[in-house]
């Protein structure tokens, strides 16, 4: 009977799983079709745009770049392409697109014929006879060029540093098909690429479902190390601390092959919370880790500071007599970075040094300090990573900007847009929330919480989609609005590190500038880049040469900003906020100078010869071109300006951060009483005062009397007030509280 019950439990969990999946993807093309048909662009399209967004978000890769080029004939195909400094990875991205609404799966020779169609372009992106075959204004023939700079080593080369070259080539599959069961993954194939190893990376629906509902930065890394340590079926550790709380602590020494071959098989995955980007051995700290792992592998463990881990969960075993560490969940390296990338690329070096080739180093003799720290605590998790990560002993500082996702700014931020209520607008007839997704998912974990349809329909009235966003959208649009478009085109990672250190630096001299009057203007931000982005999309001049559109959305608003800023103004970001919306007048302004932007950033001429206009939109240089540009601000109204002095006032008025903060308080007051002290004043007021008025219609919005399902529904700011005023009045005519 217990075997039948499982099975059937089995089963049921199984279409569970094909319900939910079914759900997300009704969801995500209905998403995909509605940015598609505003763009005026194909859904497939658009789908890529989507995942990678997603991806690079999370953290999974630094950027993802569109480039498409199809040889059908050849079969060749490529939608885009990634380059992982940390890792060294040149990947070509293709898409393979069902916009079917049901579950359908994909096999491995389906796979496997992707995989083909991409390798090929990357294995000719050297070859004089296959770019002689591309016509000189082919945006293929570019893409090539770009990319096979990444085959050799590469000097200094300014922004970007000294570069080596690629040591691994993969695949990036996005699907919104769901990978085959039969498929096993660890045997797909692709054959190498340039005599280097080539990898498949499959992102299929339920992978992308399972990042986008997961709550953490990117996909957790669970360790087996009696996989790993199979001699010793396990990594031997001993306990640290004695502790009743979730968090508990181990001492281990890391043999340098298991180190290695956990950076070859998760990557910067493991460096989650740490220093991504790793120094390429240019410093003298990890020129002599480099040296000491050539000339005394044996004494690295005396010489080094050792790693700092965190995991969510730990498996021990205790069986032989010694205690031994067989699996972490959520396994992260918060200190070590640079150790665990000098021990993984140091023998994949080339030269010698006293005679020595690095490619003959004994990783079997090098052993590194592990310090683990289990918090199996989830809602204290970051917090004490941050602490870990910041007290930890480093041989390279840990920057600020690193710990960023961590940082306290974050929570101020999702405090207040979990409290502040934007006004009505035109497209929302009532006041609602812009919602900031601190944690990757939290968006649509919220909305699955609810146990009745009808309270998640009243969510998503007060929190509308198209109004969340997330901390790397939060970097696009406050350092656009700081006019540094080359950092904001360094892609969602590399801009969140750039703008992060400033705002904790910002945070750190006066945590009260990041109130109310910042997230109202962050909103007002949010919205005009959003519908600068829009407006491009629409323009006729956008829909005749598709392109760009990141490029020039960021560098416009900056345009604008810098002109404005020259002639003494500054944009109304209140009138904005409180309108919800940007005025025709400044729509108009802004494409005015879109288009000007755009047909430069295509203009070789204006990028000095460089050859890729995305690539030279990531450098200070093209800012400094575009704020060359000629161009007169005659279309824009002075309604949606302020002078410097204006807006100095408007940040002055103390008056106005009190009301917006009792605001804040009153909202909270009101959401800290009960359901059931809010029936009793409903009870106890209805004796004198008329069931039909309006201010009894609006207690009872708080009240349980109200219908389950819409109790607690909708409730503005006025709401709120009227709530407070009632319950003064039924204490002042006897109403006895409680609590």
């Amino acid at each position: 009977m217990s075997e039948d019950k499982n099975n059937n439990e089995g089963s049921i969990n199984i279409e569970q799983d094909k319900l939910e999946l079914l759900e997300y993807k009704k969801d995500l093309l209905n998403l995909v079709r509605i940015s598609a048909d505003v763009s005026g662009d194909f859904s497939e399209s658009k789908f890529f745009d989507d995942m990678s967004e997603i991806l690079c978000e999370a953290g999974q890769y630094d950027d993802i770049q569109k480039d498409v080029y199809i040889n059908s004939r050849k079969g060749i195909r490529i939608d885009g392409w990634n380059w992982n400094k940390t890792e060294r990875i040149l990947s070509a991205v293709i898409t393979k697109f069902s916009n079917n609404e049901n579950l359908v799966t994909i096999s491995k020779s389906e796979i496997e014929k992707l995989g083909k169609q991409a390798s090929k372009f990357i294995s000719r992106i050297n070859d004089p006879k296959f770019k002689n075959s591309l016509d000189p204004s082919d945006p293929a023939l570019e893409l090539a060029e770009e990319m096979s700079t990444y085959l050799n080593d590469l000097g200094v080369d300014g922004n970007l540093g000294f570069r080596p070259a690629a040591h691994k080539f993969r695949v990036i599959v996005l699907t919104d098909y769901l990978l085959s069961e039969r498929v096993d993954t660890n045997k797909l194939k692709i054959e190498n690429i340039h005599n280097k190893e080539a990898y498949f990376e499959i992102w299929d629906l339920k992978r992308i479902r399972n990042l986008t509902l997961s709550g953490t930065e990117s996909e957790p890394c669970d360790v087996d190390f009696s996989l790993l340590c199979p001699d010793k079926g396990g990594l031997p550790t001993l306990p640290a601390n004695i502790s009743e709380s979730n968090i508990s602590s181990y001492i281990c020494v890391m043999p340098g092959t298991v180190l290695r071959d956990l950076f070859d098989i998760y990557g910067q995955k493991l460096l989650e919370s740490n220093v991504r980007t790793f120094l390429q051995f240019r410093g003298k700290v990890n020129q002599g880790m480099k040296s000491t792992l050539l000339q005394n592998p044996e004494n690295f463990f005396a010489y080094n500071n050792g790693l700092t881990v965190t995991a969510s969960n730990i498996e021990l075993d205790d069986s032989t007599g010694q205690l031994k560490i067989k699996k972490l969940d959520n396994m992260q390296i918060v200190n070590g970075g640079q150790t665990t990338s000098a021990i993984y690329f140091s023998p994949l070096s080339k030269g010698k040094q006293q005679g020595i080739d690095f490619r003959n180093i004994d990783l079997t003799k090098v052993f590194v300090q592990m310090k683990l720290t289990v918090i199996e605590n989830d809602e204290a998790s970051e917090i004490i990573k941050s602490n870990v990560a910041r007290f930890a002993n480093s041989q390279n500082a840990i920057q600020a900007a690193d710990l960023i996702s961590n940082h306290p700014i974050h929570r101020a931020i999702e405090k207040q847009s979990r409290s502040v209520w934007a006004p009505p607008s035109e497209t929302m007839s009532v006041p609602t929330r812009w919602f900031y997704e601190r944690a990757r998912g939290q968006y649509q974990t919220k909305i699955l919480a609810f146990k009745t349809p009808a309270k998640a329909r009243n969510f998503k009235a007060e929190n509308p989609r198209n109004q969340m966003f997330t901390k790397t959208d939060m970097a696009k649009y406050e350092n656009t609005w700081r006019m540094r478009p080359w950092e904001v085109k360094l892609g969602a990672q590399g801009n969140l590190e750039k703008i992060g250190s400033v705002l904790i630096k910002e945070w750190d001299e006066n945590p009260d500038n990041f109130g109310i009057m910042f997230f109202k203007d962050l909103v007002a931000k949010a919205i005009l880049f959003k519908t600068t982005d829009s407006a491009i999309l629409k323009s006729d001049w956008y829909k005749a040469n598709v392109g760009l559109k990141a490029e020039t959305s960021t560098y416009s608003i900056a345009l604008l900003l810098f002109k404005l800023e020259k002639l003494g103004w500054r944009l109304n970001l209140k009138r904005i906020w409180e309108t919800q919306k940007l005025s025709d007048s400044l729509i108009n302004q802004i494409l005015d100078l879109a288009e000007a932007v755009r047909g430069n950033l295509l203009d070789i001429d204006f990028r000095d010869g460089n050859a890729n206009p995305s690539m030279f939109a990531r450098k200070i240089i093209a800012w400094e071109k575009i704020k060359e540009m000629d161009c007169g601000l005659t279309l824009i109204s002075e309604d949606d300006l302020l002078t410097k002095t204006q807006e100095n006032e408007r940040r002055n008025i103390n008056d106005q951060l009190n009301e917006e903060n009792a605001e804040i308080d009153i909202m909270k007051f009101c959401t800290d009483i009960s359901d059931e002290e809010w029936s009793n004043i409903y009870e106890f007021l209805k004796q004198t005062i008329p069931k039909d008025s309006k201010d009894m219609k609006t207690l009872n919005k708080f009240t349980l009397l109200s219908n389950p399902t819409m109790a607690r529904r909708i409730s503005y700011p006025f709401d709120y007030e009227t709530a407070k005023k009632l319950r003064n009045v039924a204490i002042d005519n006897g109403f006895i509280v409680t609590n």
